[in-house]
């Protein structure tokens, strides 16, 4: 097991910026719905959602001076508890891991683990959205075989295709498909360094 928990959320952090209040995103409405609940806003990327499942799913308990008290070590807690452990990152390759988290993160869990799934060349009902044994399993297989070197790259590509199909891609896609270089850039050097810590 490694973890590069501190290394990925710092990353993450740095993407996602501090407090933002737009009106057309669903993520701003404490009910997850655009006009749905009361528009508090994200931090950090923790979404009003999030927020208010993370102080126990009362929506009236999150107001935008809630949102904006999210510090450091409160994202931290929340992206380890709602993301990290979600994904098993901590059983992921390093990389691997980089590129789960950080998608999962800014576009779901559900998302980044069936992305993986297919990309380690699982199919059908195993597309299941939960990355378990089965699906740790066909990640080192993956690794392990020709196509391991390309995995974080054929991540990458699956991950710019799924913001190229979002509604907000004219209005944040660039930001999106940027993001993604970077993260398969990261993803790369922490493959890179466990490589030669293993080695």
């Amino acid at each position: 097991m490694q973890t590069n928990f501190l290394t990925i959320t710092s990353f993450t952090l740095g993407e996602e910026g501090l407090y933002q209040c737009r009106r057309d995103d669903a993520g701003n409405w404490t009910l997850g719905a655009i006009g749905h609940g009361n528009l508090v806003g994200t931090m950090r990327g923790i979404s009003a959602p999030t927020m208010v499942r993370w102080t126990g799913g009362n929506p009236a308990q999150v107001t935008a001076k809630v949102m904006q008290s999210i510090d450091v070590p409160t994202f931290r807690a929340i992206a380890r508890a709602f993301y990290w452990r979600a994904l098993n990152c901590d059983l992921l390759p390093a990389g691997i891991d980089a590129m789960t988290f950080d998608f999962g993160f800014n576009a779901g869990i559900r998302v980044a683990a069936r992305q993986l799934q297919a990309a380690a060349g699982m199919k059908g009902a195993a597309l299941d959205g939960d990355i378990g044994p089965a699906t740790i399993s066909a990640v080192l297989d993956t690794m392990n075989s020709l196509a391991g070197p390309r995995l974080i790259g054929a991540l990458g590509d699956m991950q710019a295709a799924y913001y190229r199909n979002c509604r907000l891609f004219a209005v944040c896609g660039d930001g999106w498909i940027d993001r993604t270089n970077r993260r398969e850039a990261l993803a790369n050097t922490l493959a890179q360094q466990s490589a030669v810590a293993n080695a």
